[in-house]
């Protein structure tokens, strides 16, 4: 085990790949219900045709002809037309040449044909393959984008085709990108549109289920297993033996990104790059020889115009999303590997970045680490926020969806959809999931949520409950997911649902805010598509090493926090006064107080909403995320002080007026331009002066060497002399007893606006004092014999600060009063602090109220059954009321007797008022009616 010595960079290094015990991984998968449809791989399109039935032309021979629609009507490319020919579409698959990349229309009399673009001038029989039903000059063709001779294996390559007639009610299938460009410009036709599918264009490959090679450091930490499942993640298509024609090129690297959530909701996210490297023919065996094409191992002859290969990963894991910095890290590695020879070992790299950069703080919030004399990363200290921390990026979310889709997105979330979104790069996935359980705040995601799943664990898609998984697309070249999931495509910008929930889309959302959030994000769009000029990310890596300019990089950060606090904006209006429906508890807990229908005043706050949006607010708050919402308001939990600032942002969205409110500020460290440098690993030196030799070369990533790392002095530790671990070190002092960041920016601001009143200024000063008198409160109470009579004390002290006014008045001696009531089991206290708070004008925000709860469900409520104790202390009372009536009597003793008897009357009538219930009976029975002063 090794010690845990504060936050690190990066936990672990992990090379992922085939292992001696690695499985196929069809032997892997299992789905648990019925639903789950395999669906058989497809050749790609190598070419594409077009024929005029009406003049006779049959399908070209291993042709096939699109004759109907997805609906099933019909697929004439001049579909509706009286006079047009009747035009249809053929397609041939097949491996005997380098397949179709891309389809497009070209409308001839007012574009040109792209670079590397064919036109499909004439059908198979000799006529003009113009697709025009009009005899005029405005001539359509379809064309086409083949693939290059020596193409990548990872090529995308056209593997479906499809014609849709949207005024039929049609839309592209899922998975489908449209040419929207319409193929029937006849005056009477329907609008016919060409759509095409892309998949990965690989040939003879065997998968298995990828397996763990090699990690550093060997021993895990205290606080944090290395988890069995990252080499899943690393490779979720899993790790493949594939055969390549002799000429082919290697891919370029693949980064990807991935999230481990934990029991504890606690996530780890990781950051890998794929690539391939060489495979010994020797190792296969006869059945992986058969599998992938090859000739027998009996066979003299050997087929040398194929080369084997298999991919490999290596990753770092971390719980930070240092994204960008793990990048190029991994990306150095990899041209470490395929490059040399070198004076240092790999190893000297990956133990110098884990031990030696330190993680960013506010007092160097910049690190810069040298890798080598051409190769840099720079790591920025993370936002500190109360908003939870997230490896998601709402600008590429924005750039791959749209506004629409977006805020379509965050409907199927808040409702609780089963949503499964999915594309091609997986670098984007990792980066629009997390964007979209951020977008949700205040709400917590409950729910199964993979932002990258591998293949092995896609039974997930099968589970009954709603979540949010990421997949690459091509899953869907092998199987069809359950019916009820909603599909997001990245790469297609399409969204497709099936049954009642097709009519589940933004517009159901509550008019006002919707309009906001959407034009907020529509200009947003417009200023990244202006900033973005480079291609979408689709997680190839860059060799060359080029740096991002910065300044472009701090805008896409800014309009990152703009998109995000868009979000907030749109759920801090939708949830706005939802704390006047909070129903705290005033008397002893019963065994449903803590149910949500008892905490929440739900019809009445559904009541206080628009007529018109019920259905979005009844779907909303029917979601578990919505209860547990209510529950955490309710209660201490680990999320109160994101709580409290959800709460300040809705206190800030009530009071604007001119919607330009600030909710999210960046602290002073941000700005902060002070940075550390980190230099590469020291050259050892050598005596004379003489060079170090080149000693470490290699034929691809090795398997690294434990003897090579270079371990920082104590870094190992037995499990005799380990610390102890983070649950039973001392816990930090608890937040009750000091004021939220909300509450110190709030009184900086009132210290600010008053300080140029002197009589304000000296009616802050005293608010200060009072606050700091009921923070210090605790320490007091705590050397106090009386407990009880100290708390007393401090409502005293309460009572008298509210008659001062204080404006506003100060939440956190409520707060610490509260806690104290709990902390010494006096619940009618804190519910009469409470009833002043509400006096006071205040709202209580989640910390205080979560508080309040906790005493008056934790502690000892007085019995309803009153005690001896009880009842003595009513006896004690009474007989001093009778001596002041006595001494009063006395006092009049010169008054004529009838008087004084008429008196005496009076006051046996308020005895036996007093003696009322069962005390007259108790006290009946000690015969106290005898007693003297009667």
């Amino acid at each position: 085990m090794i010690e845990d010595k504060g936050p690190r960079v990066a936990d672990y290094f992990v090379v992922a790949g085939l292992t001696d015990v690695s499985k196929p991984l069809e032997e892997e998968i299992h789905f648990n219900d019925a639903c789950h449809k395999v669906a058989k791989p497809k050749e790609p399109i190598t070419d594409v045709s077009v024929i005029i039935k009406s003049l006779g032309e049959e399908v070209p021979r291993d042709y096939i002809c699109i004759d109907i629609t997805p609906t099933g009507l019909s697929a004439d490319l001049n579909n509706g037309s009286l006079v047009g020919p009747q035009i249809y579409l053929c397609y041939r698959r097949g491996r005997d040449k380098p397949p179709l990349t891309d389809l497009g229309v070209l409308y001839d009399w007012k574009e040109r044909l792209k670079q590397g673009c064919e036109i499909i001038q004439s059908t198979p029989y000799g006529r003009p393959a113009n697709i025009s039903g009009s005899t005029s000059s405005q001539r359509i063709y379809i064309t086409y984008r083949r693939a290059s001779e020596n193409m990548t294996q990872n090529t995308l390559a056209v593997t479906d085709i499809c014609i849709i007639i949207p005024s039929k009610g049609e839309s592209p299938p899922h998975t489908f990108c449209k040419v929207d460009k319409n193929l029937n410009n006849s005056m009477w036709g329907s609008a016919v549109y060409l759509c095409y599918k892309k998949s990965v264009a690989k040939s003879n490959t065997i998968s298995y289920k990828a397996g763990l090679i090699c990690r550093y450091p060997q021993e895990d930490y205290e606080s944090f297993s290395l988890p069995e499942s990252v080499p899943l993640f690393c490779l979720p298509m899993g790790a493949t033996i594939e055969c390549w024609p002799l000429n082919s090129k290697y891919p370029l690297p693949v980064f990807s990104t991935f999230v481990l959530t934990g029991a504890s909701a606690e996530k780890v996210y990781g950051a890998a790059i794929q690539f391939y490297e060489p495979y010994s023919e020797e190792n296969l065996t006869e059945k992986q020889r058969l599998l992938l094409g090859l000739s027998s191992l009996s066979d003299v002859k050997s087929d040398s115009s194929k080369t084997i290969h298999t991919n490999k990963c290596i990753c770092l894991l971390s719980h930070w999303p240092f994204f960008d910095a793990f990048r190029k890290f991994l990306t150095f590695l990899y041209r470490y590997s395929i490059s040399g020879p070198h004076v240092l070992p790999i190893e000297k790299h990956i133990s110098h970045f884990m031990h030696k950069v330190p993680f960013p703080s506010p007092q160097r919030p910049r690190i810069l680490v040298q890798l080598s004399p051409h190769d840099n990363l720079i790591l920025s200290q993370p936002v500190s926020s109360p908003l939870p921390l997230s490896g998601g990026k709402f600008s590429t979310l924005l750039q791959n969806l749209g506004p629409e889709n977006a805020v379509t997105l965050l409907v199927f979330a808040v409702t609780e959809h089963k949503i499964l979104i999915h594309s091609l790069r997986p670098s984007v996935l990792t980066s629009v999931t997390e964007a979209l359980v951020s977008m949700i705040f205040p709400f917590h995601w409950p729910c199964p949520y993979v932002p990258l799943c591998p293949l092995a664990l896609a039974d997930v898609l099968s589970a009954p409950c709603p979540f949010i998984v990421g997949i690459d697309s091509r899953y869907f070249d092998l199987y069809d997911p359950p019916p009820d999931v909603s599909c997001v495509d990245l790469d297609t910008n399409t969204i497709s649902q099936t049954g009642d929930k097709k009519n589940v889309a933004w517009k159901i959302l509550p008019k006002k805010p919707c309009k906001n959030l959407m034009n907020t994000l529509n200009n947003l769009h417009q200023q990244l598509a202006k900033l973005q000029q480079r291609p979408r990310d689709d997680g190839l890596m860059d060799l060359a090493m080029n740096d991002y300019d910065f300044n472009s990089g701090k805008r896409l950060h800014m309009i990152d926090l703009e998109i995000q606090e868009a979000f907030l904006f749109f759920m801090a209006s939708i949830l706005k006064g939802y704390r006047s429906y909070l129903r705290p508890i005033t008397q002893a807990p019963s065994e449903t107080a803590t149910d949500a229908a008892s905490l929440f005043a739900l019809q009445a706050f559904l009541r206080s909403r628009d007529r018109s949006h019920q259905k979005f607010y009844n779907m909303m708050t029917k979601t578990q995320m919505f209860i547990r919402f209510i529950e955490e308001c309710s209660f201490v939990s680990d999320k109160d002080a994101s709580l409290a600032f959800f709460d300040d942002c809705v206190d800030k969205v009530d009071m604007d007026k001119s919607g330009e409110v600030r909710l999210i500020e960046l602290d002073e460290s941000f700005k902060s331009e002070h940075t550390v440098f980190v230099t590469p690993p020291e050259i050892p030196h050598l005596p004379n002066g003489e060079e170090p030799p080149l000693q470490y070369s290699y034929n691809g990533f090795p398997v690294l060497r434990n003897n090579l790392f270079e371990r920082p002095e104590g870094f190992l530790q037995t499990q005799k002399n380990k610390l102890p671990s983070k649950s039973s070190s001392p816990s930090s002092p608890s937040p009750m007893f000091r004021r939220t960041k909300q509450e110190i920016k709030s009184a900086h601001k009132i210290a600010k606006r008053y300080s140029s009143v002197p009589q304000m200024w000296s009616r802050c000063l005293l608010r200060h004092c009072y606050g700091l008198w009921f923070i210090c409160l605790p320490a007091y109470v705590k050397v106090c014999h009386s407990k009880v009579r100290a708390l007393k004390t401090a409502y005293d002290v309460l009572k008298k600060m509210q008659l001062k006014k204080m404006d506003p008045p100060d939440e956190v001696c409520y707060r610490i009063l509260m806690q104290l009531c709990g902390q010494y089991d006096q619940p009618v206290l804190a519910v009469r602090v409470l009833f002043e708070m509400q006096k006071a004008g205040i709202d209580p925000n989640a910390i205080t109220y979560g508080y309040y709860n906790k005493a008056v469900l934790e502690s000892t409520w007085p019995s309803r059954s009153h005690s001896g104790y009880f009842l003595w202390t009513k006896v004690r009372n009474v007989v001093l009321g009778v001596a002041q009536f006595k001494r009063a009597l006395k006092k009049r003793a010169h008054l004529p007797q009838t008087t004084l008897s008429g008196n005496l009357k009076v006051f046996k009538g308020c005895i036996c008022f007093i003696f009322s219930s069962k005390l007259i009976s108790w006290l009946t029975f000690y015969n106290f009616r005898n007693f003297k002063y009667f």
